[in-house]
């Protein structure tokens, strides 16, 4: 007996959807960079950046940016004692390939997510801390597990920040999001939006802030724009036709969530580290 096999028009029509929008978000582009926002309250004189030999733990160090920003920081001269969480231990040392990394094996989402003891404990010592988790803004495979942009962008983001409270070490943390977060009624943010991914990259940007105000550490609040070049590890027609651009054009520096383009992962993971080492990104938003 012959079976034929339906296609899924659910997830076809998705796809569609998701190309249409990469047209058009890259055919309406004005720039290629990020745009900085200064605290005018900021104190810089008791918020020290990170030093050399401090631990810098990293969540999301096996995505695109993440395993760029943990190279980058292992590379440096500074002997950053780099700690990677990621959901897979063994998996997550065969994607950096870096034998003097550590790894955290911890899920963030899910019935099987880590409690506050086991983050606290993750935590402990560390002088930075780097969020550079996500998921799709589209309903895919990727969702499965609960790993939806509500229980990543939302929920584990405002966790961590609120747990990082209680780490008297804790001296900055850089969140990586997205820009169109104060602008999803304008296109072509609204389409990116329909299932509320900006919506909750905004809430997750606003509890580190609250974090921070209320704590001793500083905030850097990168928002880069459809990312690019490699490593491939979103599902978008980036991945699919290895899309390079972005940093080719140059960086735009400006204020406020105006933006809009590409920006190579490259640039993306050293505009991290640059906020994580230095004074100047206490406390400011870039995009």
């Amino acid at each position: 007996m012959r079976r034929t096999m339906k296609p899924n028009h659910r997830y076809s029509n998705l796809f569609i959807l998701v190309a249409i929008c990469s047209i058009l978000f890259n055919a309406a582009k004005a720039c290629h960079g990020f745009a900085f926002q200064s605290s005018t309250t900021t104190d810089t004189s008791s918020k020290s950046p990170i030093q050399a030999n401090d631990k810098i733990l990293v969540f999301g160090g096996t995505g695109g940016v993440g395993q760029l920003v943990t190279r980058k920081l292992r590379a440096r001269e500074n002997n950053y004692n780099v700690c990677v969480v990621a959901r897979d231990a063994v998996k997550a040392k065969e994607i950096l390939s870096v034998d003097d990394i550590d790894v955290i094996e911890l899920n963030l989402v899910g019935d099987a997510k880590a409690t506050d003891n086991e983050l606290q404990s993750a935590m402990e010592g560390c002088t930075g801390i780097v969020i550079s988790v996500g998921t799709t803004a589209f309903p895919t495979k990727r969702w499965q597990g609960g790993n939806t942009p509500q229980a990543i962008d939302e929920e584990a983001v405002s966790r961590i920040a609120k747990i990082a409270c209680d780490i008297p070490t804790l001296r900055r943390m850089v969140l990586l999001t997205s820009v169109g977060v104060s602008r999803t009624s304008e296109f072509p943010f609204l389409i990116l939006n329909l299932f509320g991914v900006l919506d909750a990259k905004r809430v997750g940007e606003d509890a580190v802030k609250a974090a921070a105000t209320s704590s001793w550490f500083s905030y850097s609040i990168i928002r880069p724009g459809r990312l690019v070049g490699g490593p491939y590890t979103n599902l978008d027609l980036a991945k699919l036709f290895k899309v390079e651009g972005g940093a080719s054009n140059g960086v735009t520096v400006e204020s406020g969530d105006t933006l809009l383009g590409d920006c190579k992962r490259d640039v993306t993971a050293e505009a991290v580290v640059q906020c994580l080492e230095n004074i100047e990104c206490n406390d400011i938003e870039c995009e």
